[in-house]
């Protein structure tokens, strides 16, 4: 993966005036992995292959947005787009490319050139929703409503937020310079607790 120099400052600023407007990490999910599609010319294995991940997971993500049997489609698209080249840069061929898709439209123009950066300095698919759940308890959002927005469970939630204090992880690198801290991810008061499930309540025995 050939990577590039981003100013993060700017990137998370648009990461967050993006989940500011209620998208989800889903939304820029289908962003990123198109993006990845169209550089390599609608190749899934040089797609994995650069991401350094299995196929399956590329094919996985594609499924997901409802694009396993479209594939095809979607490279004759971007063909038809770069042959056309009437576009000024290859980020405006890009984009008119994600507007063509059958996912609805959810980023700006503006911030379709800023996350491309990002995507092409390495920043990982993984880290997207790492972002999104340490900029909602930064926005007083409670831990529950995490778990509803994404509908992961409490487990899930916990073990991605525990990334981001980690250095060794991809997360915990890239979100560094927004200096996490342990008792924003640990907290455990009213509005930041993750749910558990509730054990059915016991009856108790009325004597007559």
């Amino acid at each position: 993966m050939n990577k590039t120099k981003i100013n993060l400052q700017q990137a998370f600023d648009t990461l967050d005036r993006v989940w500011s407007r209620g998208l989800v990490p889903w939304h820029l999910e289908w962003h990123y992995f198109l993006y990845w599609f169209a550089v390599h010319q609608g190749d899934l294995d040089q797609t994995a292959e650069a991401l350094q991940v299995h196929r399956n997971t590329v094919q996985f993500h594609f499924t997901r947005f409802g694009f396993s049997e479209k594939a095809d489609a979607l490279r004759h698209l971007w063909s038809e787009l770069v042959e056309k080249n009437k576009m000024p840069s290859w980020e405006s061929r890009f984009f008119k490319f994600y507007q063509l898709t059958e996912i609805q439209n959810q980023v700006s123009a503006r911030e379709n050139k800023v996350l491309i950066r990002l995507w092409k300095s390495g920043f990982s698919f993984q880290t997207i929703g790492a972002h999104y759940m340490l900029w909602a308890l930064r926005n007083q959002k409670s831990k529950e409503w995490i778990q509803r927005k994404l509908g992961y469970s409490s487990h899930h939630c916990m073990r991605v937020l525990v990334t981001v204090l980690d250095p060794q992880t991809a997360a915990g690198r890239w979100l560094a310079s927004l200096n996490p801290h342990p008792d924003e991810i640990y907290a455990r008061g009213p509005r930041n607790r993750f749910t558990q499930p509730q054990a059915p309540a016991r009856q108790m025995a009325v004597s007559e």
